[in-house]
């Protein structure tokens, strides 16, 4: 599947694309099956449609029920790299019984994960307690999700992504930095270490005004990151803030999110994190 990533004068190409009998001759249940409430074999309800238990750094296709967020959605585990999911358990809280699960479940999970989701342009967190006769079987746990709002966000996400792998908008996090490489007909965004060499680092987002189309949104992408950047993070000569866009289709879904970057004007490489005031750390 391909997913085009665009930014003012280009198009970003990327493709990323589970009886015994007793002595008195009566049957008696065995001591596990007599422990194992009924509805055990989906941890999270039958509605959620899971019967493994979520582990920190499964990816997720998600289908609301309901309101996005507000409802509960039905899962299912797909392939980080080879798929492309709506998100990722980024944490799994472990609750004392399933009372507490119900009542400080989410809020612990937004205490883990709200400043991974917060750092992408476009993602929400949801917290997926289980069923009181599935606790047991959850192992305790209350999977901390991170999901796209609009979009799937495409891929691994935090500290589940390795140096090397190729990220697109909806998966770029403010303070990375990425490598640009150049293809005949598209280029794609390799993920560094900000000490070693690259062309961009992720500053922030800017949401296009409402009543902007797409192809003005390219046009003006470069600009609506340096009015909201540039006197900050790239006020002299050597270096710019640039805007990068996802494709139409994204668009149209609702994900009208500029990914902001500065780098040296010229395009060319550099090492080393720059903060807001300018400076290289």
């Amino acid at each position: 599947m391909a997913v085009l990533m665009v930014v003012a004068g280009g198009v970003w190409a990327v493709t990323s694309l589970d009886d015994g009998k007793g002595a008195a001759a009566t049957k008696k249940a065995s001591p596990s099956a007599e422990s194992a409430p009924a509805g055990a074999a989906y941890p999270y309800g039958e509605d959620v449609g899971l019967k493994k238990t979520l582990r920190a750094g499964d990816c997720v296709h998600a289908v609301w029920t309901g309101a996005a967020f507000a409802s509960r959605p039905e899962l299912g585990v797909v392939s980080c790299a080879h798929d492309v999911p709506d998100g990722q358990v980024m944490a799994v809280d472990t609750a004392s019984d399933f009372a507490d699960a119900r009542d400080h479940g989410g809020e612990r999970c937004a205490g883990k994960v709200n400043g991974v989701a917060g750092s992408l342009a476009d993602a929400g967190v949801y917290a997926l307690t289980p069923t009181e006769a599935g606790f047991r079987a959850a192992g305790s746990g209350t999977a901390c999700l991170v999901l796209g709002r609009h979009v799937p966000i495409g891929g691994e996400i935090g500290r589940f992504r390795n140096t090397g792998s190729n990220v697109w908008t909806t998966e770029m996090s403010v303070g990375d930095c990425w490598l640009y490489v150049a293809h005949k007909t598209y280029f794609t965004a390799n993920l560094t270490d900000c000490a070693d060499q690259h062309t961009d680092q992720v500053i922030g987002f800017v949401t296009a005004p409402r009543t902007m189309a797409f192809e003005e949104a390219l046009r003006q992408g470069n600009k609506l990151c340096r009015d909201k950047f540039e006197s900050t993070w790239g006020p002299g000569a050597g270096r710019s803030v640039f805007g990068y866009l996802s494709d139409e289709t994204n668009w149209k879904a609702g994900f009208d999110s500029v990914v902001c970057t500065v780098g040296r004007a010229d395009r060319s490489r550099t090492s080393g994190a720059i903060s807001s005031s300018g400076t290289t750390a």
